[in-house]
């Protein structure tokens, strides 16, 4: 039987949170905690401790983990999410993410993530919401399983590039043949010619670009400028912690 492990937003919230834990009981717990960037965030921090420590005192057999994380920045958030639910999948662990406490920009974090890792996210609907105290909500009215939406997932050669234009500080310049080159034939699904990994290359950048990955800027006839975008960066980054590379070790060990 797997074990559960969750993944909580430092919040306000009691029963909602207690709901969940006593029904999928906890191995592991990851509270992530935020920043305290503004006097508004270290105010909100101090009377989520004592909301956290009812919480602690719950799960005294568990194991627990305090992750800081920034509210601006998206990118990082999600990252760290989905470093932690992929290797504890790797691990054969079921996890399940507690998508209703803390920013939005946590929710939908933990949303995206859950839905690119095949993992539970979880919507409870509080039975009284409070305007003020030390708490948000009273009770636990419903309970709503996320549905996974599924995300445009890259050919594996179009990751390849992306993984390449990373490791490079996200663009590069040149001909297709010399991009090719650069990246090398057997990353494009065991082609075996130039000419055939030419016309590969080229259906990759198309399709990269036309999903937003990269930017493409022609220089003259043959020469172009690749570059990743935003998107993009994030897409290589989270395939790198799939693969256990250099980047995974930003945020996690995943054997």
């Amino acid at each position: 039987m797997a074990n559960y492990i969750h993944i909580i937003p430092f919040g306000l919230d009691r029963d909602r949170v207690i709901y969940l834990l006593q029904k999928f009981p906890p191995y592991k717990v990851y509270f992530l905690v935020y920043k305290n960037e503004t006097e508004s965030d270290a105010d909100y921090a101090e009377k989520a401790k004592a909301v956290m420590k009812d919480v602690d005192d719950l799960i005294t057999l568990a194991e627990k983990e305090h992750i800081t994380v920034s509210y601006e920045d998206f990118e990082d958030l999600f990252l760290r999410i989905f470093a932690i639910m992929a290797k504890e999948k790797q691990e054969g662990n079921e996890v399940i993410s507690h998508a209703f406490l803390g920013p939005r920009m946590a929710c939908y974090a933990l949303w995206l993530a859950a839905s690119l890792t095949d993992t539970k996210a979880y919507y409870i609907r509080a039975a009284k919401y409070l305007p003020k105290g030390d708490t948000f909500s009273m009770g636990v009215l419903k309970e709503i399983e996320l549905l996974q939406i599924p995300v445009l997932v890259p050919s594996r050669s179009e990751i390849n590039l992306l993984e390449y234009l990373l490791d490079h500080k996200g663009s590069m310049t040149g001909s297709l043949k010399k991009i090719v080159k650069s990246i090398g034939l057997e990353n494009f699904n065991g082609m075996k010619n130039m000419n055939s990994s030419i016309v590969k290359m080229s259906y990759c950048i198309r399709e990269l670009k036309r999903n937003h990955y990269i930017t493409v800027k022609s220089m003259d006839r043959k020469q172009q400028n690749i570059e990743l975008t935003r998107l993009g960066t994030l897409i290589a980054k989270t395939y790198k912690i799939l693969k256990g590379e250099k980047y995974s070790s930003e945020y996690f060990s995943i054997h």
